[in-house]
């Protein structure tokens, strides 16, 4: 197919011209970042002192111009001084992503042969350590106040000097230095000169997108090309200001644009997707159909007549944005045309483009007269993109050339003689097609490599590795689904039952997590399906990946194959009772979802822990069979569930042996009582001084000695201490708690202490029985506190509320109290052996009903509703809010 080119010239534009710019308009802000306090500000004359002091500083120390030096550090003004200071000097600027991992750092920046580095406080341990070996001199971004540094690193600042004059340096000369992730396996290194940056910063000039008097919001981490070049360099060079946001998160992204009233934004798919769904999910189910009809109606009037309703149909959405957000700018990866489409039927103008880091960030780009939706849109600065060995369709592998493309990878003869065609053209290994407009569609990739909505590059085997090493874990997999990286995953059905783990789903999760903590961030799956056969794989044992997301979704939606008919031995088993009676009633409850002998109670019907909880009470209350921890562990399918069961009816002492337990939540002697008191007031001492304990909404707390139920969340085994350390002793007197029988009560002195601390053993096998222990409590006037989350969080995130406190608040008339817990996961999160000094802080909200509860929460029945509305509640404690707010974190998988 014939290469379609862009014949314009790139406009011009240097580094010294930039700093030109930023002399002559030295009064204008340059840099605004958003704090818990309002919003800071740096003049653009301030911003050029710094970066130019630094260049005499480091000129001084020796550094040569095309010298590599290291940047590793958060998005700050520090940041943005620190690189332009070096672009000053006429370094080769080596900037590293803030969350790579210590071990791939070190040997990223060894590998730089850089004799500087400049590095924020999280990453001076392990770059001192090649400082102390004299391989480089390492200097500290805003290093802590009060805390010495480490030996032999000093403050960046006390490098700063007097005015310099840049060095004279031509297009030829290397500016910044690329690494891929380190978890695509072997590192690639390229460098772009300053004549690939000045090419794309020159078309984006030339294009007018933005004005001096602009704001631009800049949520993305810098060390990426893109926001280096689009985000950064572009709006400096048009006179607008920067403005970086506390944190990229929703409320922190909305709050920056609303303080600034920033004109722009710089950012990927996946973010604008989520900002979209957001506006979308907070206007309520009626306000999502009036939305929806607002949208399509200012879509088609803006597709048709050019108009833009959108700002006047949604301007109070403009309006607590700032009020002047007009552009929104994408890259990174392929915009979803649905996505696109909700943005500008807002009244937002959306620019996508495509481009690698291999071409400066940006190669095609839509722009205001020149537009496609679902395209990534024509070449800029003198490029031309040809489509290579294209079918009938027109689609085949993009390929490249023009003034912003690299020249090759470093040390690698090899990557460079398939990265490049014979007659020099760029292979990017993507594929799409041009139209007969010449805008680029991007239709897919050649190459495993999976690239996420915000444009990680992922490894798949560097990651399935990882997580197939969590012992919960025999298989898994990993794939892109709407921008994100899931996880597909066999359980060791085997080991969890043995371990008494009855939930594979939270197994899982929590199994995932731990096993991604070694990985960078965008590397952890966002969400999981479980499957019970093997993956698909080649003889050679190599996934068969592009069965991958059928299998997924499949999953995802419970959808297994027809169940086969009873085999002689089967029907024998269930012939007579107990056996036909157990067969009957789980036909009467799961025949509609595939009940087979060999069919997974978890994975093949579905069974969660709500399930799992209602199925052996009615086994229990309906047969009168109580399956044992023992028993519980040994069942992986139907078959072993029939017979456990039959073996359990047939076991004597079943009915005594579910009474016991009563000697647990029996009041305390009087020696147990003194002990109690003591403890408490040790607990809260050591509470108030060795973690400056805090506490807000005690007056929600119930008065006069009624009985109530406390419902906070778990990530630490120091939350119940925590709380009981924040109620006063007459509540905390008369409170109970479930424990693990399996962490809590082994051996005399814990079930001794277990008694003093009004704690009763909790069996996930046996929840009936448990049960039955809480709801005694309640109904002798004592109070009760509950984890629903059961499990700690691996990540210090919300889990989902597993409905047994609303099976146990179900017709109660008690006073219910959420709270949460702010701190303790940092005090001691999972696996941790001992705790750490930090300051925690205990929210309680109002107090509420179960009837109310159960009338505000969602779910098919009032335990799940009443569990849900809990979970919204002290997920709006955790926000800050009032414990009735309607908030609701993302779910752990999909």
């Amino acid at each position: 197919m014939d290469a379609e080119r862009n014949l314009d010239a790139p406009a011009g534009w240097s580094f010294d011209g930039l700093f030109a710019s930023l002399e002559s308009d030295r009064d204008r802000t340059a840099l605004l970042s958003v704090g818990s306090d309002g919003m800071e500000e740096l003049s653009r004359g301030a911003l050029l002192d710094r970066a130019e002091g630094l260049a005499a500083g480091l000129a001084a120390a020796g550094l040569a111009p095309g010298e590599a030096v290291a940047l590793v550090a958060p998005n700050g003004p520090d940041w943005i001084a620190c690189w332009l200071g070096l672009a000053h000097a006429g370094a080769v600027i080596a900037a590293f992503d803030d969350l790579t991992p210590a071990d791939e750092l070190a040997a990223a920046v060894a590998a730089c042969g850089c004799r500087f580095a400049l590095a924020a406080p999280a990453h001076l341990a392990v770059l001192a350590e090649g400082a102390e070996e004299g391989a480089f001199r390492l200097f500290a971004l805003a290093p802590p106040a009060g805390h010495d540094l480490p030996a032999g690193v000093r403050s960046w600042e006390s490098l700063l000097g007097g005015p310099a004059s840049p060095p004279a340096l031509g297009a030829n000369a290397p500016a910044v230095m690329v690494h891929t992730s380190g978890t695509t396996g072997a590192p690639k290194r390229f460098v772009l000169t300053r004549g690939h940056i000045a090419a794309n910063v020159g078309a984006l000039l030339a294009a007018g997108l933005l004005g001096e008097r602009d704001r631009v919001l800049l949520p993305l981490p810098l060390h990426h090309v893109y926001p280096l070049i689009v985000g950064m360099l572009t709006p400096l060079a048009a006179g607008a200001a920067l403005v970086l946001p506390a944190a990229v998160t929703g409320a922190e992204i909305g709050r920056a644009l609303a303080l600034s009233r920033a004109a722009a934004m710089i950012g990927v798919p996946r973010l604008y997707d989520a900002i979209a769904s957001g506006i979308e999910a907070r206007a309520g189910a009626v306000g999502r159909f009036l939305f929806k009809r607002l949208a399509g109606l200012a879509l088609a009037v803006r597709r048709r007549l050019g108009l833009n309703p959108g700002r006047v149909l949604f301007a109070p959405l403009h309006r607590r944005l700032g009020g002047r957000l007009r552009l929104l700018v994408s890259g990174g990866a392929r915009m979803e045309p649905a996505v696109f489409e909700r943005l500008e039927a807002l009244g937002f103008d959306v620019l996508s483009g495509y481009g690698l880091a291999e071409t400066a960030s940006i190669f095609t780009g839509n722009l205001p007269w020149s537009k496609r939706p679902g395209s990534e849109g024509r070449p800029l600065a003198g490029g031309a993109v040809r489509i290579a060995g294209a079918g009938a369709d027109g689609i085949g592998e993009i390929q490249l050339t023009g003034p912003n493309v690299f020249a090759g990878y470093l040390d690698d003869p090899g990557l460079n003689a398939q990265a490049f065609t014979e007659d020099g053209w760029f292979r990017t290994g993507d594929l799409g097609r041009l139209d007969r407009d010449g805008f680029l569609h991007v239709t897919g990739r050649a190459k495993e490599l999976i690239v996420l909505g915000g444009g990680k590059n992922i490894d798949p085997e560097a990651v399935e590795r990882r997580l197939a090493a969590a012992p919960a874990v025999a298989e898994a997999a990993v794939l892109e689904r709407e921008g994100r990286l899931v996880a597909l995953v066999r359980p060791d059905l085997a080991r969890l039952r043995a371990e008494g783990k009855t939930r594979p789903e939270d197994a899982i999760r929590v199994a995932l997590r731990d096993a991604a903590r070694g990985l960078p961030s965008y590397a952890h799956p966002s969400g999981f399906a479980l499957v019970r056969a093997p993956l698909p794989r080649t003889r050679l044992g190599k996934l068969r990946r592009f069965l991958l997301p059928e299998l997924y979704e499949d999953a995802l939606r419970g959808r297994t194959a027809p169940p086969a008919p009873l085999s002689p031995e089967d029907r024998a088993l269930v012939a007579e009772p107990p056996g036909s009676r157990i067969w009957a009633l789980l036909e009467a409850r799961y025949a509609a979802r595939g009940l087979a002998m060999d069919a997974s109670p978890e994975l093949d019907l579905g069974l969660d822990s709500l399930e799992w909880m209602t199925l052996a009470l009615e086994i229990e209350g309906r047969l009168g069979i109580r399956l044992d921890r023992p028993a519980v562990g040994r069942i992986l399918t139907v078959r072993d569930l029939v017979r456990e069961a039959i073996a359990a009816a047939g076991a004597p002492g079943a009915a005594a042996e579910a009474e016991d337990g009563t000697a647990w939540i029996a009041p305390p002697g009087a020696a147990l009582r003194v002990a109690g008191t003591v403890l408490f007031a040790v607990n809260k001492a050591v509470a108030r001084v060795l973690f400056r304990l805090r506490v807000e909404g005690r007056a929600h707390l119930p008065e006069g000695g009624r009985p109530m139920v406390l419902v906070a969340n778990h990530a630490s085994d120091l939350d119940a201490p925590f709380l009981v350390a924040a109620l006063p002793y007459g509540i905390a007197r008369r409170l109970w708690w479930g424990g693990d029988t399996t962490r809590l009560f082994r051996g005399r002195l814990a079930r001794t202490f277990g008694r003093i601390a009004h704690i009763f053993p909790v069996d996930e096998h046996a929840p009936a029985h448990t049960l039955g222990l809480a709801r005694r409590v309640l109904d002798r006037g004592d109070s009760l506190g509950w984890f629903p989350e059961a499990w700690r969080t691996p990540d210090g995130a919300l889990q989902r509320f597993l409905p047994g406190i609303g099976m146990l608040l179900e017709g109660r008339d008690v006073d219910v109290v959420p709270a949460y817990i702010e701190g303790s996961f940092e005090v001691m999160p999972r696996g941790a052996r001992r705790p750490r000094f930090r300051p925690v802080r205990v929210r309680f909200g109002a107090p509420a009903r179960p009837d109310a509860l159960a009338a505000e929460g969602e779910g098919a029945s009032a335990a799940e509703r009443i569990a849900a509305a809990l979970e919204r509640r002290v997920a709006a404690l955790a926000e800050g809010g009032g414990g009735s707010a309607d908030v609701r974190p993302p779910a752990g998988t999909d």
